[in-house]
């Protein structure tokens, strides 16, 4: 088209400097009728676009790997000056801040468009479908009229499951063991103690303990123990490192959790799921007691944003929780920091997805890769 506006604008340079040169009428006559059609198709192509009706529609949620078709269609307007729409329709994943941009070009032959896109998204989360730089083109490429692109669209990608078969081991189903307490931890429940200290300033006079006070001659003070919940903590660390392998990394972090979370569902086992809202920059936590939890806890946990952090997942909790849970699973995308935070005499697992075999002091590391992760993860103890 760049040439054809380039050669357009020659002819009439061309002609005007005939005209001047030679004062021949031919040359004025060839001059007007160029401009006369250069402004006609203008001010065609600016009526016809006024009345196009823009839209797209696309399917609400799908599978990842699933092809899907995006129709974009246009109606009410005259063919006469309009020839080719253009532009750049734009696919952003919003967990993973991946954008992708695919260029169309479809020739308007008729009262009516309809133009079928396939869009077959490799990584699961909240995509944001756009369109971006629209334009009509008149019948010989010299003018382009832009149009007003209709609103954005949301499509939810749900990972492909995987199959987890796994063996329980304290059997949770949700708090039921209430006796249970950290060995570590100090907490708030007055039925069991911690540790027994001298007294100092701004200790709440409930803790003191008359009877050994008087025996010791000192004020002395109960800390309270802290109860573990028996019941299983599944954590999503969003945050991004920066490898070539993130995204991959991060999508199966997410197939991981979420395919977890589906086989406890099943098995009847309540239990709690986490992750930042950095939105909100809190944590957030759902209990999932059965399917319609789990599957509210999906749709939300899937408009997650990741991000490079210096927080971690196990901050982020240990500042907005502080809950201790019999077994907590830490999904990531690489080893997050302060494991450690999340250890009150409890079990703490982390699915590490970048396939890298690492070690942590007391935390058991399962490393498993996108690619093979249905036979890695077949089998958990829970």
């Amino acid at each position: 088209m760049t040439k054809i506006r380039i050669a357009y604008g020659v002819a009439m340079v061309m002609t005007a400097a005939a005209f001047l040169w030679n004062g021949t009428y031919f040359a004025l006559d060839v001059f007007l009728f160029l401009l006369a059609l250069f402004l006609s198709l203008k001010i065609l192509l600016r009526l016809e676009m006024a009345r196009l009706k823009f839209s797209v529609s696309l399917p609400a949620a799908c599978a990842c790997g699933q092809s899907v078709k995006l129709y974009i269609s246009a109606s009410n307007f005259f063919v006469l000056a309009a020839a080719i729409m253009e532009g750049d329709l734009v696919y952003e994943n919003k967990m993973l801040g991946e954008v992708t941009r695919s260029r169309f070009s479809v020739n308007l032959s008729s009262h009516r468009l309809a133009l079928s896109l396939d869009f077959k998204p490799e990584s699961c989360g909240s995509y944001l479908i756009r369109l971006e730089h629209v334009r009509c083109l008149d019948i010989f490429g010299l003018n382009s009229a832009p149009l007003p692109v209709p609103v954005s669209r949301l499509i939810t990608v749900y990972p492909k499951p995987i199959t987890i078969s796994f063996s329980s081991h304290t059997t949770p189903r949700g708090r039921m063991e209430e006796g249970s307490q950290s060995v570590n931890r100090k907490g708030s429940d007055a039925s069991e103690v911690f540790d027994l200290r001298t007294y100092q300033p701004g200790d709440d006079i409930h803790t003191i303990h008359w009877k050994l006070s008087q025996k010791t001659d000192s004020l002395m003070v109960r800390e309270l123990g802290l109860p573990v919940a028996e019941e299983v903590l599944l954590l999503l660390d969003t945050s991004t490192t920066g490898k070539e392998d993130a995204a991959d990394a991060l999508d199966a972090a997410m197939t991981a959790l979420l395919s977890l979370s589906r086989s406890l569902t099943e098995q009847g086992i309540t239990h709690s799921v986490g992750w930042k809202n950095r939105e909100l920059e809190e944590l957030s936590l759902c209990t999932v007691r059965d399917q319609q939890d789990c599957t509210a806890v999906r749709e939300q946990i899937l408009t997650a944003a990741a991000a490079p952090d210096a927080e971690s997942i196990c901050d982020c909790f240990r500042k907005w929780s502080g809950d201790v849970y019999a077994h907590t699973v830490v999904c990531a995308p690489s080893l997050p920091r302060g494991l450690s935070l999340l250890q009150a005499g409890n079990r703490v697992t982390v699915l590490l997805s970048d396939g890298g075999a690492q070690s942590c002091g007391g935390v058991m590391v399962i490393p498993f890769s996108r690619k093979n992760m249905a036979q890695e993860l077949e089998y958990l103890e829970i």
